[in-house]
């Protein structure tokens, strides 16, 4: 009876000890830090480092109705996501993404990956690259 118990208590704490991901941890602003790790042949991912550019990256919302936009707009355009998102476990899936027959692009076609929300901060793998950002207030 106590191996019961002890046993259904670690279960208890195993189960527990991961934060779920559910559309409510994603919703609102995401700004970009420009911090990314890039995928290494192995699997792994390198250290993080800043990507220095000319041009902003856009901040990432998503809504309680299942919208995604970038910089207030809609999210869809070539080689991007799509105008709307849900939320499964961890990954991010888009709909009504735009098609772009004449585009050379590298799609991302299973979605992106949340690897981390803690705090304000989001970690997002998108393809063979993770990048993180700041939730705006």
């Amino acid at each position: 009876m106590k191996a019961i118990a002890i046993l259904a208590s670690i279960l208890l704490i195993a189960c527990t000890s991961k934060e779920d991901i559910t559309p409510t941890n994603i919703v609102g602003k995401w700004a970009p830090t420009y911090l990314t790790q890039t995928k290494n042949a192995d699997g792994t991912f390198s250290e993080w480092h800043r990507i220095n550019t000319f041009v902003a990256l856009p901040v990432y919302e998503f809504t309680n109705d299942g919208r995604f936009l970038t910089d207030g707009k809609a999210g869809a355009n070539c080689c991007f996501a799509g105008n709307k998102y849900s939320v499964a476990s961890n990954k991010i899936t888009f709909a009504e993404v735009m098609a772009c027959p004449n585009a050379l692009c590298v799609a991302c076609p299973a979605g992106w990956t949340i690897n981390e929300i803690k705090g304000d901060t989001l970690v997002l793998e998108e393809c063979a690259v993770r990048n993180k950002y700041v939730k705006q207030k």
